[in-house]
């Protein structure tokens, strides 16, 4: 035990070496780029129905894997690289330019070692969820589930953050939709303000909102929500310029991802004008500026991109096949995503008790995939019954749950809440012992089949 924590921080002293500093959490830093670069180049020429377009796909491929450093990674760029190449590698057959089967997975290890020492320096360097909701994404991309990630909840971390800048909102509920994860209703409507006031908004705000919108319209209890995104697909599908693009080459290639295959925008501008204005704009080794830019650039160029991601076929024998999951009268979709095979629902009930001779009490009974964090089973109960409503702080250990159903942990009183695990259901007339309070927090605890769990407010 001893010697693989020694391995693992000897790696990760190792990916410090290799990596740039991460922003503090006050620093605004979104994994879409913001810089602004408004060209002014003559209009679309009309033989833009001619253009090479794969060409120009294949020359940034190659740059790409051409940056590819030492350590198999590409710095701070290495999630969003990994995500072109892998998506690249789903939409050709076979392709020497792309690293093979070998070489991805030592690139996919060296982000590991990025996450991991990210988690690490958590005391040291706040986590900007962002920066983490980029790597959860590229672990999906990677058909690993970002919320069994070394026993870490990547998405339950990213969601439990309070995220006030809107792209950066869009963003991550993108990334949890795509890992099949759970969204709370205030997250969709969230969304849906930003859609209907999008004037009021920037170009990539919108095309991250809509991306998102179209993910969790895969859902078939919100394909209603496609209706809603007709408006605001046409709205900013009319914010081309002359010149084909959107302003600069970043919202240019996120709005294509965003309105590629939508019928009612296509009326109302032009896709090969849009790509014309990328491929116009590349440098002649085959980059765009830098890794990270290059690697969005390619999403956007190829048949595949951001919003491919959920439906990506991880080893099932099809890409659509769903997993319908029951909470308590609501359908969770979950797929079998990642590379656990035995992944299936397991039955479990979740008791409150208030007070040390239990002066109130609430049960709820819930079906989750197996092996989800009890923090996730939390959120999602919250989402069911304000009695289960929690507030939790972040340690890089985890979530200490310090509030439920309105009471709050009292030191001075000695009041807390226990967490216990439990063989049957609790009976307050014969309340459990201590012996029995879980061994780890809300984020290490994993439930299974049968398991009974109770939250226990009393004092000690």
């Amino acid at each position: 035990m001893a010697n693989g924590i020694l391995i693992w921080l000897a790696l990760a002293y190792i990916a410090v070496a290799h990596t740039e500093e991460i922003p503090d959490e006050e620093t605004h830093t979104s994994w879409w780029p913001t810089r602004v670069t408004t060209d002014t180049s003559s209009a679309i020429p009309s033989t833009t129905q001619n253009i090479d377009f794969e060409g120009s796909v294949q020359k940034a491929l190659s740059w790409l894997v051409s940056q590819r450093e030492s350590d198999w990674g590409w710095r701070n760029e290495t999630p969003a690289v990994l995500m072109a190449l892998q998506l690249a590698k789903q939409t050709r057959d076979s392709n020497s330019i792309l690293p093979n089967a070998l070489e991805m997975q030592l690139s996919a290890k060296q982000m590991e070692i990025e996450i991991v020492t990210l988690l690490w320096r958590h005391n040291e360097i706040p986590i900007v969820p962002p920066k983490l909701t980029q790597y959860a994404l590229a672990l999906s991309t990677l058909c690993q589930d970002p919320r069994q990630f070394h026993g870490h909840d990547l998405i339950g971390t990213m969601q439990h953050h309070e995220i006030v800048h809107d792209l950066d909102f869009a963003f991550t509920t993108l990334t949890a939709c795509s890992a099949n994860a759970h969204l709370r209703k205030k997250q969709i409507r969230r969304l849906l303000d930003i859609a209907n006031a999008a004037k009021d908004h920037n170009i990539d705000t919108v095309a991250m909102v809509i991306l998102a919108l179209r993910c969790i319209s895969k859902d078939h209890r919100h394909r209603n929500l496609q209706h809603s995104l007709r408006r605001p697909t046409i709205n900013l599908a009319r914010e081309q310029q002359p010149d084909g693009g959107f302003g600069n080459l970043y919202n240019t290639a996120l709005v294509i991802q965003a309105l590629q295959d939508i019928t009612d925008a296509s009326a109302h501008w032009n896709e090969t004008g849009a790509k014309y204005y990328i491929e116009s704009r590349q440098d002649p080794d085959g980059a765009f500026t830098d890794p990270g830019l290059t690697a969005n650039v390619v999403l956007s160029l190829q048949g595949k991109g951001l919003g491919a991601i959920r439906t990506l076929n991880c080893g099932k024998s099809s890409p659509d096949l769903e997993n319908h999951v029951d909470l308590d009268g609501l359908t969770n979709l979950q797929s079998k995503h990642g590379n656990d095979s035995e992944i299936r629902n397991v039955s479990i009930t979740y008791t409150l008790w208030v007070g040390t001779n239990v002066t109130e009490n609430y049960t709820m009974a819930l079906i989750a995939p197996r092996n989800t964090s009890f923090y996730n089973v939390m959120v999602m109960a919250m989402d069911l019954d304000p009695h289960y409503t929690f507030e939790a702080s972040e340690w890089p250990n985890g979530h200490y749950v310090h509030s439920i159903a309105g009471y709050k942990e009292e030191p001075m009183g000695y009041h807390y809440w226990l967490l216990y695990r439990l063989p049957e259901i609790p009976d307050p007339q014969a309340p459990p012992g201590n012996h029995l309070v879980a061994p780890v927090g809300v984020d290490g605890l994993l439930i299974e089949e049968g398991d009974h769990y109770l939250f226990w407010y009393k004092k000690l």
